[in-house]
């Protein structure tokens, strides 16, 4: 009896670690946008691609860490776009001293469900910010940086 007990509670603990793990790993439902960007001296060129269809659509912009948008700062209010429709920005900003930050927020209805992203873009003295690993800096399939560290020795 004793062993089917324990049996019973770790087929259970097991079940829930499990399920545990799996909910973590979906994290918060997102809107289904995708954000790239193109950083210059004093303004970013914006894609962004809507990988379902949306009705009720803003985009803000807004600087972050000392960086100003120069001009609109919701170049969409209450837009709709289809599946597959990519929206190209053009945003004007004066860099804050050092390094600082452009904001894009994308909200709006997809799939009947109010959703929202937010993506940051770096900025250092109006150029995309570089590490010192700038030789490892990489770019996924999806237009993301990435940067590769090498492994740690002992």
């Amino acid at each position: 009896m004793q062993v089917k007990i324990s049996t019973l509670a770790a087929a259970l603990a097991v079940g829930l670690i499990t399920s545990f793990t799996a909910a973590a790993a979906e994290g918060k439902p997102h809107a289904p946008v995708e954000i790239v960007g193109t950083v210059q001296a004093q303004q970013a060129t914006l894609k962004i691609a809507f990988e379902s269809a949306a009705q009720q659509v803003n985009v803000r912009v807004y600087g972050v860490d000392g960086l100003t948008v120069v001009g609109t700062k919701s170049p969409v209010i209450g837009g709709t776009f289809a599946a597959g429709q990519v929206m190209t920005l053009l945003v004007k900003y004066t860099p804050g001293a050092g390094t600082s930050n452009l904001a894009v927020q994308v909200d709006g209805q997809f799939d009947g469900q109010q959703r929202s992203k937010i993506s940051s873009f770096t900025v250092q003295n109006g150029r995309v910010a570089t590490s010192s690993t700038a030789a490892n800096i990489s770019v996924d399939g999806r237009g993301r940086r990435m940067i590769i560290l090498p492994a740690q020795t002992k």
